[in-house]
């Protein structure tokens, strides 16, 4: 009888203890000074992909078996409507780069943080990047994600930024 109380005991801690990391991490998300940032600077922070995932479990695996084609086209509007915004807002490139990100949506659509990282040899120069993530702000505050759920959840993949010549 001891011995189950104790197992009970150390499995109550053991939860618990995950859910006030939770909560320090969802803290962290909220004190953060941009919605969008790269790997690296998440990283820095001491919040890692497998830490969000507790949060933001991927999209594809909350819907298992069934996911309905009105998923796939909401990632793909995405992936459009933020690379139409860069170019709108007057970000240009004169090489082509890769970028793969990971956007984290709340149960309405809205967009609560896109983080993300540059693939490949190319990489764009400070004062692009900086461009980038600015005209990125500014389209994620207003952006409603074209599919939700009743949770939060996350999507990534990658996506290339071509060159304007």
């Amino acid at each position: 009888m001891k011995s189950k109380i104790i197992t009970i005991l150390a499995i109550a801690t053991i939860m618990l203890t995950g859910c006030g990391a939770n909560r320090s991490i969802e803290k962290k998300l909220a004190d953060m000074p941009h919605k969008a940032m790269l790997l690296d600077e998440v990283k820095g922070l001491g919040i890692t992909l497998d830490t969000l995932e507790a949060i933001y479990p991927t999209g594809l695996t909350s819907l298992g078996d069934s996911v309905p084609p009105e998923y796939s086209i909401a990632w793909r509007s995405f992936l459009q409507d933020m690379v139409g915004a860069v170019n709108k807002a007057g970000v240009t490139n004169s090489e082509t780069y890769r970028l793969w990100g990971r956007v984290y949506i709340a149960p309405d659509g809205t967009i609560d943080h896109y983080f993300y990282r540059w693939l490949g040899e190319k990489q764009p120069n400070d004062e692009w990047n900086s461009q980038f993530r600015q005209a990125l702000e500014s389209f994620l505050r207003t952006y409603r994600y074209k599919f939700t759920m009743k949770k939060r959840f996350a999507q990534c993949g990658s996506v290339t930024m071509q060159a304007k010549k």
